[in-house]
C-alpha cells in the first residue's frame, strides 16, 4: 500500500507490493471560466445538474483566518469572496479552478515540484481556495518560494479578472508502505469476490505479472471508441502501469481469465481491458445492481457521491475538491479528485457514481485514500472527465 502524506494529506494507492510508475496527457481549457453548468447529452439533466448547483452553500470568508489560528496552514494569502447563493458559488469555483488547469496546460508550475523545489500539488479546494502543497523534506524552502509561485497564481488570476486570489499553501510529506496480499480477505462468500459473467462495475478482479497478483475492484463496462470494442475499466496501478498483463474475475483462477490489458492512461490512472461480456451495471454489495444510466466528467461541490468497492462496500459520500501534481513517488497527475468517506485496500479502481431520480451516472473510479489538514478521512478517485479521453472510451449505459 503506498501512503502518499500532502499537506497532512495522505493520499494512499491501493496496490499489492507495487510500485507506482508514469503515466500523462495535459488537460485542455481555455481562460473563460463556464458560466453556468449545461448537462451534456445523455448525462445528468440540466434540471438536475442546476438543483445540485443551487444547493452549493455559501462561502466562508474567514477560513483563511480559522486555518491561521489553528496552524493547518503553512501560509495564506488573499481572501475567499463572501458568496452566497450556489450559482455564483459555482461560477467561482470553475474560475478558480481555471487557474489550475492553465498552470497545468502550460507547465509552469513543474519546475518548482519536489525535489528541485517545494511543490506536491496544486488545485482547488471545495471551501473557496487555491491550494498549494509543498513537501516538508524540502528543507531550504526560502521567500522567492513562495514568491514564484504565488506570483504565477496571481498571473492566471488576473486574466481570469480575479482579485486577491485566496492561496493557501500547506505542507506535506511521502511515506512508503507495502502490504502482503493476505492483508485482503479473499473469502468466497463475499458477493464482490463471486464469479460473474457479464462483468459489471463494482465486483473484485485480479491481475497478475511476473512475481504475483494486485487485487481491486473493477470501475464501469466501456465501449472503445475506435471500433465500439465492449471491455471494462478499472485503477492503473492494479496492473503496474503495464499493458499485456492478463486480468481474471474474481481471482486467479482456471476459467476466470477475463481479458487482457490493452491501455493504460497517460498521466492518470486508469486501465482498459477488452472483454465482450460486459453490462451497463453498478453492484452496489450484498449481490445487488444498479443499471448505468449515463456518466458526467466528474464532480462539483454540494454533489452527493456513492462508491462501491471490494473492502469498503457500498458508501455514501460528498465532492472535496480537485487537484494536479506530482503526487505518487515523483508519478504526475493531470487531475484527482476527493470525496467522504475514506477507502480502502482493495477498493482501487471501483466505481464512483451519482444518484439522481433513480438515474445512476458515472462520475469516476476510485484510486487512493487521504487523510486532510483537519483530520478527515477522505477518498481519492479519478474522474470520468479524465478516464473517457486518456482510454478512448465512452461507458456504456442502458
Amino acid at each position: 500500500m503506498k501512503k502518499i502524506g500532502i499537506g497532512i494529506l495522505f493520499l494512499t494507492i491501493f496496490l499489492m507490493n507495487v510500485a507506482f510508475v508514469s503515466v500523462a496527457s495535459a488537460e485542455t481549457l481555455s481562460e473563460d471560466a463556464a458560466d453556468i453548468a449545461v448537462a451534456e447529452p445523455g448525462l445528468i439533466t440540466p434540471e438536475e445538474l442546476n438543483s445540485i448547483i443551487k444547493q452549493i452553500p455559501p462561502t466562508d470568508p474567514c477560513i483563511l483566518e480559522k486555518m491561521n489560528e489553528n496552524e493547518s496552514a503553512l501560509r495564506t494569502y488573499g481572501k475567499v469572496p463572501e458568496i452566497t447563493t450556489g450559482t455564483e458559488v459555482y461560477k467561482w469555483f470553475n474560475n478558480l479552478d481555471c487557474i489550475r488547469v492553465n498552470l497545468n496546460e502550460n507547465k509552469e508550475m513543474k519546475p518548482y515540484f519536489y525535489p528541485a523545489g517545494p511543490l506536491v500539488a496544486y488545485g482547488t479546494h471545495t471551501d473557496g481556495y487555491f491550494w498549494v502543497i509543498v513537501d516538508e523534506r524540502y528543507d531550504d524552502l526560502k521567500n522567492e518560494d513562495f514568491d514564484a509561485i504565488v506570483d504565477l497564481i496571481k498571473k492566471h488570476a488576473t486574466k481570469l479578472n480575479i482579485t486577491d486570489v485566496p492561496i493557501v499553501f500547506s505542507t506535506g510529506t511521502i511515506t512508503t508502505d507495502s502490504a502482503s496480499i493476505s492483508q485482503v480477505s479473499m473469502s468466497s462468500v463475499d458477493p464482490y469476490l463471486v464469479y460473474r459473467r457479464p462483468i459489471t462495475g463494482g465486483i473484485a478482479h485480479c491481475v497478475l505479472n511476473e512475481t504475483g497478483y494486485n487485487v481491486g475492484t473493477i470501475g464501469f463496462a466501456a465501449k472503445r471508441n475506435s471500433d465500439n470494442a465492449n471491455g471494462y475499466v478499472f485503477a492503473g496501478h492494479t496492473s503496474w502501469f503495464r499493458t499485456g498483463l492478463q486480468s481474471y474475475q474474481p481471482t486467479y483462477a482456471s476459467g476466470n481469465l477475463a481479458g487482457t490489458v490493452s491501455k493504460i492512461g497517460a498521466n492518470t490512472d486508469a486501465a482498459f481491458v477488452p472483454y465482450s461480456n460486459v453490462a451497463a451495471q453498478i453492484h452496489t454489495g450484498g449481490g445487488n445492481f444498479v443499471n448505468v444510466d449515463g456518466y458526467y466528467s466528474g464532480g462539483i461541490s454540494g454533489m452527493v457521491l456513492k462508491r462501491s468497492g471490494r473492502i469498503t462496500g457500498s458508501v455514501t459520500g460528498s465532492y472535496l475538491g480537485v487537484l494536479t501534481g506530482q503526487l505518487v513517488d515523483g508519478h504526475y497527475m493531470d487531475r484527482i479528485e476527493l470525496m467522504t468517506p475514506v477507502c480502502s485496500v482493495g477498493d482501487s479502481g471501483g466505481p464512483v457514481y451519482a444518484t439522481y431520480n433513480n438515474r445512476n451516472k458515472i462520475v469516476g473510479i476510485t484510486c487512493a485514500a487521504a487523510l486532510l489538514t483537519n483530520g478527515q478521512q477522505a477518498a481519492i478517485y479519478i474522474p470520468c472527465g479524465e478516464v473517457m479521453p486518456k482510454l478512448s472510451i465512452t461507458p456504456l449505459t442502458v
